[in-house]
């Protein structure tokens, strides 16, 4: 359970048009956003009053449709260029990886860069999530289902192709972002209005086969982009629009059980117990003898 949340701040680059893509550093309280398709191939740390640090530049990569970005293992960070709104994309989808930055200064960075193509034909989607050394993919469909698309074994970089299988489904339509929480043990996806978030007890996929928690957002424009922060018990979303606000929702502790009775009124119910039962058996007696005499 979350609270409704609240404004974190509004990004006051006016660079920042168009954040579809979020996440935490776990390192520091900065986050990392990117713009939809129209601009260069950049992203950008803002710090929590919506300033930004930094903006980073990678080196020989364009964007045609970057939609989400996600934390990797080893201190890495994941740009995918996922989107494909006509579904035309048959050469294939590219995720880009680089290393975390500080975020004390802007720069250019060399990424290495993968090539994705699905099994069964181009789709469109905005939602990318790093695990381990998996990729996976949530299409965005107008269908109450969408397929999780994922990796398998080493990826290989370049030119090479890897194939991403459908895996699993989810019950979210018109998925625009995921993120999976810094110590692995929640997965959370959004669309325009909800956010739906799973347990994670040993792996991704298998955790996709239960049903999730369905977290109402606060409303935005076009909300685009979801993260977990940094301590993961928040979540932070942000939207398309220039000077567009970011949100926070901070995790509510559940309801505790109704206490288990202290030790004196579980005495006190012990011996009440036994003199209730002698009493109801003496007035059976009584209104025993009346019957008899009558």
């Amino acid at each position: 359970m979350y609270d409704p949340g609240h404004v974190l701040f509004s990004f006051a680059d006016p660079r920042i048009t168009e954040s579809s893509g979020l996440v935490a550093s776990t390192r520091s309280d900065l986050l990392f956003t990117h713009n939809d398709s129209g601009d260069t191939a950049r992203f950008f740390a803002v710090d929590r009053t919506g300033r930004t640090r930094a903006a980073y530049v990678l080196r020989g990569v364009q964007a045609r449709d970057w939609e989400d970005i996600s934390r990797g293992p080893g201190g890495t960070l994941w740009l995918g260029d996922i989107g494909d709104n006509r579904a035309v994309r048959d050469k294939g989808l590219l995720v880009h990886r680089v290393a975390e930055p500080s975020g004390r200064a802007s720069a250019t960075v060399t990424p290495t860069s993968y090539r994705l193509r699905y099994e069964d034909g181009p789709r469109d989607a905005e939602a990318l999530i790093v695990s381990g050394g998996q990729v996976l993919v949530v299409e965005k469909t107008l269908g109450r289902r969408a397929g999780v698309y994922a990796t398998s074994g080493a990826l290989r970089p370049g030119g090479a192709v890897n194939v991403l299988r459908r895996v699993a489904e989810v019950p979210v339509p018109m998925v625009t972002a995921g993120d999976l929480s810094p110590d692995g043990r929640k997965v959370v996806l959004r669309n325009y209005t909800a956010a739906y978030e799973w347990d994670v007890t040993g792996d991704v996929l298998a955790a996709f086969e239960d049903e999730p928690e369905r977290v109402e957002l606060p409303p935005e424009p076009q909300g685009e982009g979801i993260a977990y922060g940094r301590d993961g018990r928040t979540l932070l979303t942000s939207s398309e629009g220039s000077g567009a606000q970011v949100h926070e929702l901070a995790a509510q502790a559940a309801a505790s059980p109704s206490p288990a009775a202290a030790p004196e009124q579980r005495g006190r119910a012990r011996w009440r117990l036994p003199v209730i039962a002698g009493l109801l058996c003496l007035l059976g007696a009584l209104v025993a003898a009346v019957v008899r005499r009558g």
